[in-house]
């Protein structure tokens, strides 16, 4: 379905026919989970949902902002959104990437057990 601002995305995965005023607000690609366990909960993960999105202005007069990629945080029947550019995110793939190798290079074995989920920690 068309948006405000013209056509979809190739990447916009939504079914559009459901908005009311017909015409797209919001775009977002598929999004790509990973659950993470908490201590004392390992039944109920928390999860880390990861998307490309694009919300587009109220004003139709007004450019669509640019694409983000977001990363919803949902923990403890709540969720949190953190926006990154493309730069951001690929920085922030690096960072995770080095830290993930750091740890494997570190960590005694054959490294096979090393991806096995780590309880998440409250920065709290």
């Amino acid at each position: 379905m068309p948006s405000r601002a013209g056509r979809c995305p190739r990447w916009c995965a939504r079914n559009h026919s459901a908005d009311t005023s017909g015409a797209a607000f919001y775009h977002a690609s598929e999004s790509l989970s990973v659950a993470v366990s908490r201590p004392g909960d390992p039944e109920m993960p928390d999860l880390l949902d990861v998307q490309a999105a694009q919300y587009l202005p109220d004003d139709p007069a007004e450019p669509a902002w640019p694409p983000a990629i977001e990363i919803a945080v949902h923990a403890a029947g709540r969720y949190r959104l953190i926006g990154l550019t493309p730069s951001q995110a690929r920085e922030f793939a690096r960072a995770l990437a080095r830290t993930a190798d750091m740890l494997t290079a570190l960590a005694p074995g054959t490294g096979e057990g090393q991806d096995l989920a780590a309880p998440a920690r409250s920065a709290g």
